[in-house]
């Protein structure tokens, strides 16, 4: 049984018109034969199903303004025909409020649970309600970027109008959502985004601020709250680590039975007190600091990316403590498959202490281009998912035990315009997962120092792909 707590089935195709009744549905796998495999279906409802996958927890997601006009989204779209690209022309203009695409992203969703006998899906309001017998593929909604609780067109307006899209959600009629992540890739009013764009060129994608803002932390508390209605889990993606740092200690003072969740992650493999920076700068063109970093190493020839959009070990420790759940991401650049490029950090954030340059960490003999097999390359790029398994493992078991193998999930972010890890390309590859992690779990946690017994693979296996996230949504949600 396979679980995907992140992924984005109708993404691809809800940009293709803005006419519901032009859009092809959720089942369809598009391929643009451009040789640009981000482009292509990555987690069509087809491919979960495919791929085995009984749960998927899918974003409704609002595209940024800033995302429309890029060269990038405009090939997804495949702009062959004009409809669509009026759509996208729209909300580059700002003639759709957020708040008004998120909803429709969701009627778009919807309309695909019953297409066919054989295309169907169930849209469940607990973890409760999942059930491992049915056919079907389930599916729980979440939501992706504060910025989709705009009520002022595609910037925040009242604050109570904001807090009131959020209350939608959490009447007991309303779809319910499994989490929200309060900020994306571009400016938040709720918080400082941390740096993830490094396709697409625009100041909007720098961070600015300094974490939390007043909005942010009364939209967490609404959030969180179970007085006014369902709870709804907050997300620590793409929070700057300012931001995370101090959303763990509101949650440790007012909701302290609230668990964390960080639905689609990668690790920095370090101390946020000592982060790999080989050199800083201030970039006046960008009004960020540009910060380089060293590749930091891995278990044997993998690598983890050192930027701050991913989880440092003190993150790792409040999620894990909060008894909370981190889905890894299958994102090439998120697991440290590449070398890091330069990250920018919010002025208003940075400390010169905090990116004091160190020496070079010990870097691995051997290097990506010295596979020059297919079959190498893929079990390379499943190596550094073992890599990011095994190093929640050694931080987490000192603090909670072997309740750690327990809060390790898939976050894949299919379809959420990633290049994905070789080895699982997209969701009908899930299938081959279970496989690959049984061989190479073991063999890596022996270099890793941890303690697998090899009667326990299998089962360390089933839990992480598919039994810990269907564990977590039955309790908490």
């Amino acid at each position: 049984m396979y679980v995907d707590i992140h992924c984005h089935p109708q993404f691809k195709t809800f940009i293709g018109s803005e006419s519901e009744a032009e859009r092809k549905n959720c089942w369809t796998n598009l391929n643009f034969d451009v040789g640009l495999g981000i482009l292509d279906s990555q987690s069509s409802l087809s491919q979960l199903v495919s791929g085995q996958v009984k749960l998927a927890v899918v974003p409704l997601y609002a595209l940024e303004n800033v995302f429309a006009k890029a060269k990038l989204i405009q090939l997804a779209a495949g702009l062959s025909h004009h409809a669509k690209k009026r759509f996208l022309q729209k909300i580059e203009r700002e003639e759709f409020g957020y708040f008004e695409l998120m909803q429709a992203d969701m009627n778009h969703l919807l309309n695909s649970a019953n297409v066919s006998a054989d295309k169907q899906f169930k849209l469940l309001s607990s973890g409760g309600q999942f059930d491992a017998t049915n056919p079907h593929l389930q599916i729980m909604l979440c939501a992706e970027g504060g910025h989709n609780f705009y009520d002022n067109g595609q910037r925040f307006g009242q604050t109570q109008k904001v807090i009131d899209r959020l209350l939608y959600f959490k009447l007991p009629q309303s779809p319910r959502l499994v989490y929200i992540t309060i900020t994306h890739l571009s400016h938040s009013e709720f918080c400082t985004h941390a740096f993830g764009m490094k396709m697409l060129k625009s100041n909007a994608f720098n961070p600015k601020g300094k974490g939390l803002s007043n909005l942010g932390k009364r939209f967490i508390r609404e959030a969180l709250s179970t007085t006014n209605g369902k709870r709804i889990l907050i997300d620590a993606k793409h929070m700057s680590l300012l931001a995370r740092q101090q959303f763990y200690a509101l949650r440790a003072a007012e909701f302290p039975d609230a668990p964390i969740m960080a639905s689609h992650m990668g690790l920095t493999g370090c101390s946020w007190q000592r982060k790999p920076v080989r050199k800083y700068k201030y970039d006046n063109s960008e009004s960020c600091y540009e910060v380089t970093y060293y590749r930091q190493p891995g278990v044997l020839d993998t690598y983890f990316n050192p930027w701050s959009i991913n989880l440092y070990d003190e993150d790792i420790s409040e999620i894990l403590l909060s008894n909370g759940l981190i889905g890894l991401s299958l994102d090439q650049r998120i697991l440290g498959c590449g070398t890091p490029a330069k990250e920018l950090v919010s002025p208003d954030e940075f400390k010169e202490a905090d990116f004091k340059p160190v020496a070079e960490p010990r870097m691995h003999q051997l290097r990506m281009e010295e596979y020059d097999e297919v079959h190498e390359v893929k079990a390379w790029h499943l190596r550094h998912l073992c890599n990011h398994i095994l190093h929640i493992v050694k931080v987490g078991r000192p603090l909670v035990g072997d309740r750690v193998w327990k809060q390790i999930a898939i976050g894949s972010d299919f379809d959420g315009l990633i290049d994905p890890i070789n080895y699982t390309t997209h969701a009908g590859a899930f299938k081959f997962l279970f496989g690959g992690l049984v061989e190479w779990l073991p063999r890596m946690a022996v270099h890793a120092g941890v303690e697998l017994p090899p009667a326990d693979v299998q089962q360390v296996v089933r839990q992480v792909i598919g039994e810990n996230a269907v564990g977590f949504l039955r309790r908490n949600v």
